[in-house]
């Protein structure tokens, strides 16, 4: 078995009994080894069900990791994207870089018209949300919990990748989360 399957193997076996860590870094040598996840969603196997064991902040965390290593795969920034629609449901200002992530990852299919598509449908889903659109928020609420393991506190910052920093996105690598960082409806209890 060639070396990147038997990291993707362990990777899954480290999530499956709850190593996070160890299966983050087991999945990012996979990623180096197989040159990132793949552009098409059936190439990454069961990244998934790998990633449904993954809070929201811990996605963040990986697809930072591999944007950074790799800033050019629209994958990647697709995922981004989703985690951090998904964390802007506790956390709002994350809508803002979802939306951005949700850009480049559409700038990247420039020549995949489906893609593109799915992309710029998942960008104004996004700006609904903002806009405080109840269905869009409820949709994006039942994804949230069919992809993203359930946490019982939050970081104490959410990282932003590299390029967000090299094309003026943010002033600073990571978010720093405090009570009034919070959805007004979590301001009161700070874990789901």
């Amino acid at each position: 078995m060639p070396l990147e399957n038997t990291l993707w193997v362990e990777a899954q076996a480290a999530i499956t009994k709850g190593s996070v860590d160890e299966a983050i870094d087991k999945c990012l040598r996979y990623w180096d080894l197989a040159g990132g996840p793949s552009p098409q969603p059936a190439g990454d196997g069961a990244l998934r069900e790998f990633t449904t064991h993954l809070t929201v902040w811990r996605q963040i965390e990986l697809f930072v990791a591999e944007i950074d290593r790799r800033p050019h795969n629209p994958r990647t920034w697709k995922l981004l994207a989703y985690a951090y629609m998904w964390g802007g449901l506790y956390i709002p200002a994350l809508l803002r870089a979802a939306e951005q992530a949700w850009l480049v990852c559409e700038a990247h299919y420039d020549e995949d018209d489906t893609a593109a598509a799915n992309a710029r449908e998942k960008y104004e889903l996004t700006r609904r949300v903002i806009a405080g659109d109840g269905d869009a928020r409820t949709e994006l609420a039942a994804a949230e919990k069919a992809f993203a393991a359930p946490f019982d506190e939050f970081p104490e910052e959410v990282p932003f990748p590299e390029p967000f920093m090299m094309m003026g996105i943010v002033d600073r690598r990571a978010y720093h989360i405090d009570a009034g960082s919070l959805a007004p409806e979590l301001r009161e209890d700070d874990a789901r």
